[in-house]
């Protein structure tokens, strides 16, 4: 086990913010994370974990304790059949390039999760989604060692999934450090065509292009590839997918989480929108007694614009008004934007936006 001292933090972020790490150390087993952990606990200095940095902001002065950057490898096929296979995948391993070794093979259940950022140790703790999928569909269970060093199962029941949300985040389990997740993908489901954004995109790609006849496995592979990247084009025009040459990149990619209402609170914003003279702004249904609110919608609509420049070096992505960015700024302006944009919804409609990414201490 390497411990290395007074490393930089913004490299191993997407936002490319924060000051050093007093202490990092590389996990690639479950022995380097015990003994990572006995070290912790010996010097008795805190510790956080860091996947790929996508969802995480650290502050300007940075961290004083240990940084575990989570890297176990690993994709195991644990059992297939006519209709699933079942993965075991580390934690380290990046989130996409999961993505794109399941759709090469057909299997659908996470095609719609293509060109997120991240790892797939982060995919159950912030039970990411995109265009009509969430991963919690595809998750069996969760494995992860307790601060003490004990493994232990979670099952998909367990987690208590919800939007953006499990246990991992902001439960009974935010302690304990993921070391793999076990998936079931079905080599029988259709590509998913949910989101009407998505199925524009495929009908249209079909009308242009599908024009010789394609069967069986071929067609299928074909299909799940294709869907792949359509679905990686859209996110790019949003400045979604990770780009050196994409300033518009240097962010979280969704900073806020789209707000669930009550339905009475729903009713309230409905006025609210009405009154300002605004007409069937996007309401969905989340789940019994609640509906969700689009954040874009919020945002664009209080008066803030893509683009919009804010002291500091930071700024609104020029391609969408979620992507709070990073220009050659600090934590500190970014935690000031957001607020500021935060402030600017709910003084217009009483809807207050939460973050999506973790700002450590």
């Amino acid at each position: 086990m390497l411990v290395q001292n007074s490393i930089p933090l913004a490299p191993l972020t997407t936002f490319r913010l924060g000051g050093e790490a007093k202490f990092l150390i590389s996990i690639k087993t479950t022995e380097d994370l015990r003994k990572a952990l006995t070290f912790c606990k010996t010097e008795n200095i805190s510790f956080v974990i860091l996947g790929g940095g996508s969802n995480t902001i650290f502050r300007d002065s940075g961290f004083p304790g240990v940084v575990l950057q989570i890297q176990i490898p690993g994709i195991r096929c644990l059992d297939t059949d006519d209709n699933h296979t079942i993965f075991q995948v580390g934690a380290g391993v990046p989130w996409d390039h999961f993505v794109e070794y399941a759709v090469k093979q057909g299997l659908a259940g996470i095609e719609c999760l293509s060109g997120i950022p991240g790892s797939v140790g982060a995919s159950p703790i912030q039970n990411i989604g995109a265009y009509g999928q969430e991963v919690k569909d595809s998750i069996l269970k969760v494995e992860c060692m307790k601060p003490s060093g004990e493994i232990i199962i979670i099952s998909n029941e367990d987690c208590k999934f919800r939007y953006r949300n499990s246990e991992f985040k902001s439960g009974i389990y935010q302690d304990y450090i993921v070391i793999s997740v076990t998936f079931q993908l079905s080599k029988i489901a259709a590509p998913s065509l949910r989101y009407p954004e998505v199925q524009k995109a495929w009908e249209k790609y079909k009308s242009e292009n599908l024009s010789k006849e394609i069967s069986g496995l071929e067609l299928r592979s074909f299909q799940m590839e294709t869907l792949r990247s359509l679905v990686i084009q859209l996110r790019k025009k949003k400045s979604m997918v990770l780009d050196e040459n994409d300033p518009n990149t240097r962010s979280a990619g969704s900073f806020f989480t789209n707000p669930i209402l009550s339905d009475e609170e729903t009713g309230q914003f409905l006025k609210t929108a009405e009154d300002l003279g605004f007409e069937n702004p996007p309401v969905y249904p989340e789940s019994p007694g609640f509906k969700k609110i689009s954040a874009a919608w919020l945002i664009e609509n209080s008066g803030i614009q893509k683009g919009t420049k804010y002291p500091g070096g930071v700024g609104i992505s020029e391609n969408h008004c979620l992507g709070l960015i990073n220009i050659a700024g600090t934590t500190a302006a970014l935690l000031e934007m957001a607020e500021s944009v935060r402030r600017s919804v709910f003084e217009k409609f009483s809807v207050r936006l939460e973050m999506e990414p973790v700002v450590r201490p």
